[in-house]
């Protein structure tokens, strides 16, 4: 449902002028106007790009993968810690690749907030949603490897993770993980999965909170605080 359009610049150059997001729903029906810029089918996109992206990743991605750490002990604080968290990704040549990871605990205190640099060459850095620049990205300190022993420190295979559609997150940080609890199945939608509710619809809707509303793109720490905000209201309150 993307509109994509090719244009010419110079002698065998090209931008893409493109719609960000899909056609509207209306009383069930698809409408002739895109939700991003409101334009109808006729109206060349809102943005514009030298390249394609992917979600495509190599096959050795696979072999990153890592499952959190047992308990190091009965005594092992970890085990008992319960952590709402929430990724950003940009897209490189090989796909997305994680590029910031925040983390909460049950008292809203940010305990982790890294900006990752990513395996693959950056192609588009996303800022419409990510909130990053090209500038953080090429500053930042940890790689992949270095982020996942840091969040290894907080968490073990007992430590319960909150997170809206979690498995994006698991995937960027290219974790395997048991103990999750799901703010998208949680508050579920009403025509079942595939469909999921966006965060900042159960937000505005649970809490009366309204979120992702800055027009530098998604904060991370917000989206994660928000989660855990959820699941503490529905503890408290169901």
């Amino acid at each position: 449902l993307e509109n994509i359009i090719y244009s010419v610049v110079s002698f065998n150059i090209f931008i893409i002028i493109y719609n960000h997001s899909t056609l509207l729903l209306a009383r069930g029906l698809w409408e002739s106007r895109y939700n991003c810029c409101q334009s109808d089918l006729n109206v060349a996109g809102c943005c514009v790009a030298d390249c394609h992206v992917t979600d495509t990743a190599p096959k050795s991605v696979l072999e990153t993968y890592r499952e959190t750490p047992p308990p190091s002990g009965p005594k092992d604080e970890r085990s008992r810690k319960v952590y709402a968290f929430d990724c950003e990704m940009v897209y490189t040549a090989w796909g997305t690749n994680l590029a910031r990871i925040s983390v909460v605990d049950v008292n809203d205190k940010l305990v982790m907030d890294v900006i990752v640099r990513p395996q693959y060459e950056v192609r588009d850095c996303n800022t419409r949603f990510s909130g990053l620049t090209i500038d953080q990205i090429e500053g930042a300190e940890f790689d992949l490897e270095q982020t996942q022993k840091r969040f290894f420190e907080l968490v073990n295979s007992e430590t319960i993770l909150i997170g809206h559609s979690l498995e994006s997150d698991l995937k960027a940080m290219r974790l395997v993980h048991h103990r999750v609890v799901d703010t998208s199945i949680v508050f579920p939608h009403r025509l079942g999965l595939p469909y999921k509710r966006a965060l900042k619809t159960i937000a505005s809707e649970i809490l009366q909170l309204i979120i992702q509303e800055d027009i530098d793109g998604h904060d991370s720490k917000e989206d994660a605080s928000t989660c855990m905000r959820l699941m503490l209201h529905k503890v408290m309150h169901n």
